[in-house]
């Protein structure tokens, strides 16, 4: 059994792995595919291997909580569902065109990207209504929290308040939201022009929240810390004032068939000073709470 890459010694209390680089889909703001990425290798690693090395990096890093990632995770549904066995807290994030899996006290996070008229553009025809009918069909009350993400884009901005008013009866726990997160020399047109461009984004999801405050799993103070007043200090330029980066273990299969991990979460050619990441803002919101004497939990938050 081959044994994982060394990472060193310390201390990753949350972890994401790419178990798989394969996928149904082809979403034009995935990261995965980027180049740059570790994205060449199908699936070099094997399920015995996978939750072995999975098990070895639990035990020496101390890690807490696991995303299982893709690719599409679930098309490797054994290993995921094995592998959720082996940490505290788990989030498998989901395409959700495979099913929705129950998984009891922990978290599925299931991809959309906006009302039908315009995820289907970005996921494919039929997504859509294929996942309202999975999620619909779940085995409801079996304790796993449900959660619809959607990235947010200059292309499918227009239907933000749609998309809420159309998913608030669903059965699921809420909708998080997080702004696109470009790499250098972006070129796709899903990022806006600058920082204050995206600034009338931002206050419209602050008014989401005011709206929604159940619905929308996110918090108006990580959501301002994304202004473009502010939104530098917590990302610089290349990512040194980033609160995450080098914070948790991103498990990426390289070409060699071994767990790498990348400069980001998001990979390897992020633009740190266009991100928007609504893990980075919230990390840094709950920092500020700390450094206050206040205490911020998940929950309270509103986080995912």
């Amino acid at each position: 059994m081959r044994e994982p890459t060394d990472f060193g010694d310390r201390d990753y209390s949350v972890a994401m792995v790419n178990v798989t680089n394969v996928c149904n889909l082809s979403c034009s703001h995935c990261f995965i595919f980027r180049d740059g990425n570790p994205n060449s290798p199908r699936d070099k690693m094997d399920d015995a291997t996978m939750l072995h090395q999975l098990q070895v990096l639990r035990d020496r890093h101390n890690i807490k909580y696991m995303y299982f990632m893709g690719g599409e995770p679930m098309i490797r549904r054994d290993l995921v569902m094995q592998g959720t066995k082996m940490f505290e807290h788990c989030q498998i994030v989901t395409n959700g065109t495979y099913g929705i899996p129950s998984l009891p006290g922990h978290e599925v996070t299931v991809s959309l990207d906006g009302p039908e008229a315009l995820n289907d553009p970005i996921r494919g025809k039929g997504v859509f209504q294929k996942v309202r009918a999975a999620i619909a069909e779940r085995q409801q009350g079996d304790g796993t929290s449900v959660i619809l993400q959607m990235v947010v884009t200059a292309k499918n901005q227009d239907g933000l308040e749609e998309f809420f008013e159309e998913v608030k009866d669903w059965p699921i726990e809420g909708v998080a939201v997080s702004p696109y997160v470009p790499q250098k020399n972006d070129d796709s047109g899903l990022d806006w022009a600058t920082l204050e461009e995206r600034d009338a984004v931002v206050h419209r999801l602050i008014a989401l929240k005011e709206k929604y405050p159940d619905l929308m799993k996110a918090n108006a103070g990580a959501l301002r810390l994304m202004l473009s007043e502010t939104a530098l200090d917590y990302t610089g330029t290349d990512g040194e004032n980033c609160p995450i980066r080098g914070q948790t273990l991103t498990l990426y299969v390289g070409d060699d068939g071994n767990f790498e991990q990348t400069f980001c979460c998001y990979g390897n050619d992020v633009d740190c000073a266009r991100c928007g990441s609504y893990l980075l803002f919230n990390a840094a919101y709950h920092k500020q709470i700390t450094k206050r004497g206040g205490v911020a939990s998940r929950a309270a938050a509103g986080s995912v």
